[in-house]
């Protein structure tokens, strides 16, 4: 029973302020149409895209030289990295920088407190989110719809041109290592041909498998000749034979036998001999060895630095375009329908409430409320 009385109470009080609540209603509701025909109509362009995969700017992916198949999309850490660019302050200096910002917003930024309301204002109106396909969408508001669009496309090509300034970044570092490894192994490689030069000059070698294999035949052909001759002889000794031929024959034996010390290197050390190749073979051989391995490497690491720098130079894309930023034809803001609306429900509403509360307000026992 009490409620139905306080409604009715409720519903009384509403009724006799009703010519109030209808007049200040309708106030802001002409209001709010007037003060919304003044409004600046903004509007909104927007550009979308796709991140590129950074395997176009990988030399082993472009050359082939991995058996990992080759991505043209990017995927979401991608499409973070671009939207990382897309916020960052260097694109939003960039942008207001070469599009004078300050002067078509007819702001001065003679104060870091200015500067920073004008990158405010900018961003207010500069907004980048990633679509439910993957894409990125960046979109410019602006009063000027050929100037939203400019500022749109351009910041797009921007982000891109970041990003593969960061890829390159990269790429600058490698190549910088392979520059140093090279000059490293340059270094190393002139120091063992010396040392090569050097060794093969004391022990008389040139080239250890061809030397080798001569002087193991000369060896050979000089023990069988002297083991052939040397039966030639005791046999023409035991028949008594010609003193000339004997005599030839000792002539011969003596010769092979020098050959074969000669050789061996068993006689005053020789110039060109197996001792000599059996000494410095094992120094030498390690030292062509790893000659021939810094050689190799050597080759592997100028292509690959040729590959970098052909990369590098290449200038591939970051971003996958799918639309443009075109002149918008229809305003993205203000809303007047739904501002008016707005305004003039809220009015109704809060002038139901002052109704309430002035209503009541008189009916309050002040001194009660102070304990007096």
């Amino acid at each position: 029973m009490d409620s139905q009385n306080n409604l009715v109470e409720v519903l009384g009080v509403l009724w006799r302020w009703r010519k109030k609540i209808i007049g200040i209603t309708l106030v802001v509701a002409i209001g709010s149409v007037v003060l919304s025909l003044f409004l600046d109509n903004y509007y909104q362009a927007t550009t979308i895209f796709f991140a590129a995969s950074p395997d176009t700017n990988k030399p082993e992916q472009v050359f082939g030289q991995t058996n990992k198949a080759t991505r043209f999309y990017g995927d979401d850490f991608d499409n973070d990295r671009l939207l990382t660019v897309a916020s960052s302050g260097e694109l939003i200096q960039f942008l207001l920088d070469s599009f004078q910002v300050a002067d078509h917003y007819k702001m001065k930024t003679d104060s870091p407190k200015r500067k920073f309301k004008l990158e405010k204002k900018f961003r207010s109106n500069f907004d980048v989110t990633k679509t439910k396909f993957d894409a990125i969408s960046l979109s410019f508001e602006d009063k000027d719809p050929a100037f939203a669009a400019t500022v749109a496309n351009e910041a797009r090509n921007q982000v891109a041109n970041l990003t593969l300034s960061f890829l390159h970044i990269g790429h600058q570092k490698r190549i910088e290592t392979y520059q140093g490894s090279i000059l490293a192994k340059t270094k190393e490689i002139k120091i063992i041909g010396d040392s090569l030069q050097s060794l093969r000059k004391k022990y008389s070698i040139f080239d250890l498998k061809s030397q080798g294999e001569l002087l193991s035949t000369i060896a050979a052909e000089a023990e069988s000749n002297l083991a052939g001759t040397s039966a030639k002889l005791k046999k023409l000794k035991s028949n008594g034979g010609f003193p000339d031929s004997v005599v030839v024959l000792q002539a011969e034996i003596m010769g092979y036998k020098k050959q074969l010390e000669t050789v061996l290197g068993e006689k005053n050390g020789g110039s060109f001999s197996l001792k000599l190749l059996r000494e410095g073979m094992g120094a030498i051989q390690a030292l062509d060895d790893r000659y021939e391995s810094l050689s190799d490497q050597l080759d592997i690491e100028k292509e690959k630095l040729r590959q970098t720098k052909t990369v590098l130079n290449s200038n591939a894309p970051t971003i996958i375009l799918a639309e443009k930023a075109d002149i918008p034809k229809i305003k993205s803001k203000p809303k007047r329908s739904i501002l008016v609306l707005a305004a003039t429900l809220g009015a109704f509403i809060f002038s139901l409430i002052g109704a309430l509360l002035f209503e009541n307000l008189g009916k309050l026992d002040f001194k009660r409320i102070k304990g007096e």
